[in-house]
């Protein structure tokens, strides 16, 4: 490939923007300091883009081909990573209109001028941008998720939905499970406004998509109880110990309440055996030691405590463990046991509840979209030691 002087040049640009506000005034005794307006993509459209015009004044100078698009793209990115997204949105905008870029390079494009967009909040500008791409290439990933991401932003499920449903790339599990989080989504939102018809049907449709949906089964658990259908909420939550047994502690709370209130009398024992012989999580072996309680006596349920916390140690069991023995301490020791009881519910307090199996972000309730990377159904409940 021969090697051309205005690469080096082009090149340079970087260093300029890198030290842009140092040499501002050299370029200001160059070019006056008038501002255009970006053409936007929607006719009639209200919102600006500040151009620059010493940057564009410096683009018009050198070509674009397939061997400074490389160059032009660094440029755009050390902008944006900047927060400068009007000028990556120029350093873009001057490539596709350039006309020179291969098909590939003109999808990575729009790609990119998307993500500007969406730095400066300009949301339907993205969307003007990635729909016609979509349609372009229906086996394009890219597009599809940035288009996928924006309607999540925008909480616009049933476009999101329908999105998903068309998609020719995702795998069919991970489409049909994305699906269900979207239907979700919309149920929840009736479910705050008391439309508990209209979010039980968004539910079934979630479970139409995917069968083993654990946070449908939850939400419909849930509705049941608060209908006081307990033996149907019950059927809820054993699909979700079946299919999902990692959010038993999840569920633990409503479970156990539907048990206490079900019509069936050997409801709850069955599932205390069940329970007996399984490892189970903290907030599990709580629940079933309380009940256990009320049935067969203080003495059976502390034996089932002990030997339940002797399998899986814990913070919480420790704490709770120290707590019945402060009760039945002497008053001469009640001080210092008291001292380690509050030391011990200080930690645990303080410690977070759920994990990202993917950012590592942490938080004290379920979270079905990570704040942190905003992937679906990567926040798990911490087991071990420290949590359950």
């Amino acid at each position: 490939m021969e090697f051309s002087w205005w690469l080096v040049l082009l090149a340079g640009i970087i260093g300029w923007c890198i030290g842009y506000d140092n040499i501002r005034l050299v370029f200001s005794s160059l070019w006056s300091r008038q501002a255009t307006d970006l053409a936007t993509l929607l006719p009639g459209h209200k919102d600006r883009v500040e151009r620059d015009a010493e940057l564009d004044g410096l683009l018009r100078q050198y070509p674009v081909d397939e061997v400074s698009y490389d160059v032009y793209e660094t440029l755009g990115d050390a902008f944006r990573r900047r927060g400068e997204y009007s000028r990556a949105i120029g350093v873009h905008e001057h490539l596709l209109a350039s006309g020179a870029l291969s098909d590939e390079h003109r999808q990575l494009t729009i790609l990119e001028l998307s993500r500007d967009y969406a730095g400066a909040g300009l949301l339907d500008r993205v969307e003007a941008l990635l729909v016609p791409l979509v349609k372009e290439h229906p086996q394009g990933l890219g597009a599809r998720t940035h288009l996928l991401r924006l309607y999540e932003k925008q909480q616009e499920w049933e476009s999101a939905i329908e999105l998903a449903r068309e998609s020719q790339v995702l795998p069919a599990e991970e489409r049909d499970s994305l699906i269900a989080q979207y239907c979700c989504e919309i149920a929840a939102l009736h479910e705050l406004e008391d439309k508990l018809d209209e979010s039980k049907q968004w539910l079934k449709k979630a479970l139409k998509s995917h069968s083993a949906c654990s946070r449908a089964l939850l939400m419909l658990g849930r509705q049941c109880i608060e209908l006081k259908n307990y033996d149907e909420s019950l059927e809820h939550f054993s699909e979700i110990e079946k299919n999902h047994p990692e959010l038993a502690p999840e569920i633990a709370e409503s479970m156990f309440f539907a048990l206490t209130h079900s019509d069936d009398p050997t409801a709850m024992p069955k599932h205390l055996e069940y329970v007996r012989q399984r490892q189970n999580s903290y907030s599990v072996i709580k629940l079933a030691r309380d009940a256990i309680s009320r049935l067969e006596g203080e003495q059976s349920a502390s034996e089932f405590f002990i030997e339940q916390i002797a399998h899986r140690p814990s913070l919480k069991g420790l704490r709770d463990w120290a707590e019945r023995e402060l009760e039945m301490t002497k008053p001469r020791d009640k001080e210092k046991v008291a001292a380690m009881v509050e030391m011990l519910r200080g930690v645990v307090d303080e410690k977070p509840v759920y994990r990202c199996n993917r950012c590592g972000y942490r938080c004290k309730q379920i979270q079905w979209r990570c704040p942190g990377c905003e992937n679906w159904n990567s926040v798990k409940i911490i087991i071990g030691a420290e949590g359950e």
